[in-house]
């Protein structure tokens, strides 16, 4: 089901006819098959719309090679409850023939509430020259009618669209698409499989996108896709399950894994976006000169130059005193961590201050989280006894860190001071902390004045 710009609602129908279920008949330049479709939508008992017709196969050349063929039809239907019944008939053996039945309820209203089409899935996609009905937003659109993926097909491909954002979060306001790959069983999103796309409210807001599913293994998936506001906030989110069949191993990134080597490991890794995601993750525990190399390796988007640079890193990284490959997968473990408990919406948590700091000094012995209290934001005061750092190779004791969640609605923390040389160091933190309430022109003053339940000072002194 999908809408249309003067909202004139439309059911759009996808059909698959298999070669080698239909019989093919001598015809020029080879055998055809030619089957007839009949159609009926009623709303209660009364017939709304109807159609038959006669579908023709491409000609085969090869009787042991015979084709499968493609219909798509539109119909334009007013919001209701419809039954939508389905005949199709082999014209060469009428007593071949197929029927199917199906409830369709179509709601789509001009109003402050966000509806969405159904997740169409592609088998490929190209401009239009001259709009037809596979046409949507410029492109002509070919359906891919199951939700199995063979070992045959390696690109997910997929058409979506949203309706009435500009009423809900207001027109030309920015939003982001956030799509992924996760598992049916466990949810967990598939490493590489993830993208977004950023776009302005409208009255329909149309996505389409494509995965590379080549190193996806054998199981059950679901296609995410979700709507986020300017606040990260999840307004819509859609799911579309489908079967993968694959001779891609899922990677064990534990010491228990298969792979002996990092060279082994990472000559394993054929994706580009996973790749790019491994060198990435780096920056937290790399110097400001690595930095520069990581960010070139990633801009040139070669693969090759990424994992003989990954391979290189962490064989200088272990030296002679530790395997390379452990080293990855102790490293890796943590970057998990901090993905999963330090994010800031859709960045990564090896690039918030939580993330990096986690992964560049290590878990802290003492985390105090404070998210209400008077006159402040939300705050986190880290203390380490004895803290190493990654990327500076030096040691330092009694250090702490304070973080401030300013946007308040999401969970991104900025660092705002730290008593680690290198660091953001501010004597006047605390009036960053609570400056929703006071300000102070004395630049030489520390510490704002003391409020009724206040305990910032307490939880620096001693967290806990």
């Amino acid at each position: 089901m999908f809408n249309t710009p003067n909202s004139k609602p439309y059911l759009e129908t996808y059909l698959t006819v298999s070669g080698n279920t239909v019989k093919f008949l001598p015809a020029k330049g080879g055998y055809q098959a030619n089957v007839n479709i009949s159609w009926k939508i009623l709303k209660g008992k009364d017939l709304v719309k109807e159609s038959n017709y006669n579908l023709m196969s491409p000609v085969a050349t090869d009787t042991l090679h015979l084709p499968s063929f493609i219909d798509n039809q539109r119909f334009l239907l007013d919001n209701g409850e419809y039954t939508l019944e389905l005949v199709i008939t082999d014209n060469a053996d009428p007593s071949t023939r197929s029927s199917h039945s199906e409830k369709i309820n179509i709601l789509f209203k001009r109003e402050k509430k966000i509806y969405t089409s159904n997740v169409q899935v592609l088998e490929s996609f190209t401009k239009s020259s001259s709009p037809s009905t596979l046409t949507k937003s410029g492109y002509d659109l070919v359906p891919y009618n199951i939700n199995y993926y063979p070992k045959s097909h390696n690109a997910l491909k997929f058409y979506f669209e949203t309706y009435n954002l500009d009423t809900v979060i207001g027109k030309a306001s920015k939003f982001v698409y956030s799509y992924y790959v996760e598992n049916n069983e466990n949810f967990q999103k598939q490493i590489g499989l993830s993208g977004f796309q950023k776009q302005t409210a409208n009255r329909i807001n149309p996505l389409l996108a494509q995965f590379d599913i080549s190193q996806l293994p054998s199981g059950n998936y679901n296609l995410v896709i979700e709507v986020r506001d300017s606040l990260n906030i999840v307004q819509v989110q859609k799911k579309w399950f489908f079967q993968r069949q694959s001779d891609a191993v899922q990677r064990d990134m534990t010491e228990n894994s298969t792979y002996k080597t990092v060279e082994e490991f990472f000559n394993s890794i054929q994706g580009t976006d996973s790749l790019k995601q491994f060198v990435e993750c780096l920056w937290p525990i790399s110097s400001f000169k690595e930095r520069e190399w990581q960010q070139t390796q990633i801009k040139r988007k070669d693969p090759n130059l990424m994992r003989g640079y990954l391979v290189g890193y962490w064989k200088q990284q272990a030296a002679d005193t530790i395997d390379p490959l452990k080293l990855w997968y102790s490293y890796y473990k943590e970057v998990l961590q901090a993905n999963a408990l330090l994010k800031c919406g859709k960045q990564k948590g090896y690039y918030t201050d939580r993330g990096r700091v986690y992964l560049q000094y290590g878990k802290p012995d003492q985390r105090n989280q404070v998210n209400s209290e008077p006159d402040t934001y939300p705050y986190e005061i880290w203390q380490y006894y004895r803290i190493y750092d990654r990327a500076t190779k030096r040691f330092f004791t009694n250090k702490k860190f304070v973080f401030v969640n300013f946007a308040i609605a999401d969970d991104c923390y900025k660092l705002i001071h730290s008593e680690v040389k290198g660091e953001i160091y501010d004597e006047r933190w605390r009036f960053r902390l609570m400056n929703r309430t006071q300000q102070s022109s004395n630049l030489d003053a520390t510490q704002p004045n003391s409020t009724f339940g206040n305990h910032v000072d307490d939880n620096f002194n001693s967290p806990r």
